[in-house]
């Protein structure tokens, strides 16, 4: 398993717990805005048994540990080490991008993860150029099915800025944000799942593609219109600063 950096512990990343967190490094996603950039490019890899004790030592604290990336579900061994990490009485939570559906089913089924939380990258129609790559539809639709079966669950969007097909760029807006929750669904068969929009924030030299670092944060009545349009599909819907 590999894991680029154990993160410290928090009461951010997982709600309601402290929790450990394990950086996998790796993606299949070039997400324009993605903050992960320089932790993909620097990650030295400690390995399952570096994070494990790494734990060791702050087991009188942690309650629970967040996975997440690059994206965990790249890694071949996700499922034992999540197995060795649940036999230490640890709660888990996963952070995705929704590619790898077949492996977010295993995990379903072997009830091996307490917390989903998966990145729904704003309209279908523009998952392409928010995503970075083409061809992904198909799973991060099946993904969406599964997510709500978790036993805690949630869907989030960073409300950024998108590079638009004319080589423009602009962020995400709301009737743009409220397709986005009618896909969800349309796709679950249900308004009631907790989703979170979540503020855009800039990184200098720290973004996977720069042109994006000349944005602001996500402006404040950007995504008060946002919350405001999205609640009138999803009823319990958020907004993350």
């Amino acid at each position: 398993m590999k894991i680029g950096a154990a993160l410290g512990f928090n009461l951010i990343d997982y709600p309601g717990r402290i929790a450990a967190v394990a950086f996998t490094p790796g993606c299949n996603y070039l997400c324009p805005h993605c903050h992960a950039a320089p932790l993909l490019a620097n990650a030295k890899d400690i390995g399952d048994a570096g994070f494990l004790e790494y734990l060791e030592t702050v087991k009188e604290w942690v309650t629970g540990v967040v996975i997440c990336g690059g994206e965990p579900t790249l890694q071949p061994d996700l499922l034992p080490f999540i197995k060795e990490i649940r036999s230490r009485n640890l709660a888990v939570k996963l952070d995705t991008n929704g590619s790898h559906p077949k492996v977010l089913a295993q995990l379903l089924a072997q009830g091996l993860v307490d917390y989903i939380a998966m990145d729904v990258k704003g309209p279908e129609s523009l998952w392409p150029a928010t995503a970075g790559v083409p061809g992904h539809q198909a799973a991060m639709l099946e993904s969406i099915k599964l997510v709500c079966q978790f036993p805690v669950y949630e869907y989030r969007t960073t409300i950024a800025p998108v590079i638009r097909a004319d080589n423009t760029i602009s962020f995400l807006t709301a009737p743009e944000m409220a397709a986005a929750a009618r896909l969800i669904i349309e796709t679950t068969g249900s308004p009631a799942h907790k989703y979170y929009v979540q503020k855009f924030i800039p990184r200098k030299d720290g973004l996977l593609d720069a042109r994006l670092e000349a944005f602001p944060e996500t402006p404040i009545q950007l995504l008060q219109d946002i919350h405001k349009e999205v609640l009138k599909h999803l009823p319990n819907t958020q907004v993350r600063g």
